[in-house]
């Protein structure tokens, strides 16, 4: 769904995508960021997390 109103500091347009089955996220990732016109995504399947925040109703 495109996000009305709404462009990157670049122009560019913002798609939401809700809900996909992706069963292969980093190859998925790899066949997006391929794609002509595609600027990036939001996957980060190939590239592990460094920092896990967890929240809680204690606090994070």
């Amino acid at each position: 769904m495109l996000r009305a109103g709404f462009k990157t500091d670049n122009g560019n347009i913002i798609l939401d995508v809700h809900n996909p089955s992706i069963l292969n996220p980093a190859e998925r990732e790899e066949r997006l960021d391929h794609l002509a016109g595609m600027v990036t995504n939001g996957l980060f399947a190939r590239r592990p997390a460094d920092v896990l925040l967890l929240a809680s109703g204690q606090g994070v």
